[in-house]
């Protein structure tokens, strides 16, 4: 972090509630260590979940119910509530806050993409803290962002920032888990998110929390692809913003890639909502290994109804997502032209302006990198 001034720090709700009461005390000190790193200087973006929890302790809930519903009238009474206690304590530290809500299809469009980054930029340019949540109170669960830890790497990849950190109630990523087996050890550095690293990472967390070492993982992945070092550090103690900040090596930190996602790469591979999932053969895999587009020879099924300029899933062998892109043809037009040459498209289709590519290797993004770990693009 001595280096990195656009900063990310994602702090969840374990770290902020107890007994299902927001923790005044805590929100201060957090106040006081971001505060910290902006008198040296460092922009900061805050990504908070806990409006959930502020709504059940508002209503005199402590149990949790998973009904989508019952959270979303949760987070309705309680986003109002954070805010204020946010802007209570960062006022003692003369910092301005700004509430910015995202839910998954405020980033699917690219303009509205593109609008999210500017607000975040004109905001910090006026010296206003922005504090970032999931608009819990219109998202469903088929196109939820799902954890705080999603969205903290997505808001990194569209803001260009350097450095996320990722405050849990766990100091980092361990060989196993540590409640449960008393001989693990902390990974104290992951160059590349591989598939040991993803066996290392376990499930959900407390009950407060939604989000386990599982998603800090993937989380991780998103972000070293847009080119954003990761830390992973217990948030226990909230000074271990400072320590970071002084170049302590705390916690789990993740490599980022040398060479990352251009912008609209990382919008095509973060941003947009695939509409369906495309099956291709070693052949056509290989191609996309070898940086080709995706053409109709190479694909043996077709899943879900999607149009030309939505964005698809690719999937090679066993059925794992290797890429995302952007298709040149609608779902019902591949299932007539699946595993035909070019030359055979305009035929079967008709007068339709036929493309080449299925997908063009432009608009096309591996996540792979053809040996079953996590990254498989740098440009």
């Amino acid at each position: 972090m001595v280096k990195s001034e656009r900063i990310v720090v994602k702090v969840g709700s374990s770290l902020l509630v107890r007994d299902f009461q927001l923790d005044m005390n805590r929100l201060r000190d957090l106040a006081y260590n971001i505060a910290f790193l902006r008198e040296r200087g460092k922009k900061v973006v805050l990504v908070s979940s806990g409006a959930v929890a502020c709504g059940m302790s508002t209503m005199g809930i402590t149990q949790r119910i998973s009904d989508i519903p019952f959270k979303q009238a949760m987070a309705a009474i309680g986003q109002g509530i954070l805010m204020q206690r946010y802007c209570q304590v960062f006022a003692e530290f003369g910092i301005k806050v700004a509430q910015i809500l995202l839910a998954p299809e405020d980033v699917h469009h690219r303009m509205k993409y593109l609008n999210a980054r500017n607000t975040l930029q004109v905001l910090l340019d006026l010296g206003v803290l922005p504090i970032v949540n999931e608009n819990d109170t219109v998202a469903v669960a088929e196109i939820k962002f799902g954890d705080n830890d999603r969205l903290s790497a997505l808001v990194g990849s569209l803001w260009g920032a350097e450095l996320l950190v990722i405050l849990s109630d766990v100091e980092g990523l361990f060989t196993s888990d540590p409640r449960l087996n008393a001989s693990s050890s902390l990974v104290k550095e992951v160059k590349t998110i591989t598939r040991e690293i993803e066996r290392m990472a376990g499930g959900k967390g407390s009950d407060i929390a939604t989000g386990g070492m599982w998603s800090k993982i993937m989380a991780a992945k998103m972000a070293v692809l847009s080119g954003i070092g990761v830390i992973i550090a217990s948030g226990r103690d909230f000074s271990v913003l400072q320590r970071i900040c002084h170049g302590e090596e705390v916690g789990t930190f993740f490599h980022p890639r040398e060479k990352s996602l251009k912008s609209k790469k990382r919008w095509i591979a973060f941003g947009m909502l695939p509409r369906g999932k495309i099956a291709i053969d070693k052949g056509a895999e290989r191609a996309l290994y070898e940086k080709k587009s995706l053409l109709p020879a190479g694909i043996q099924a077709v899943y879900g109804d999607f149009e030309v300029g939505d964005c698809v899933e690719i999937m090679g062998g066993k059925g794992k997502v290797i890429a995302r892109g952007i298709v040149n043809y609608s779902a019902e037009e591949l299932q007539r032209i699946l595993g035909l040459h070019t030359d055979e498209v305009e035929r079967i289709l008709g007068e339709r302006n036929c493309e080449e590519e299925v997908i063009h290797i432009d608009n096309l993004v591996l996540l792979d990198d053809g040996n079953g770990n996590g990254g498989g693009e740098g440009d």
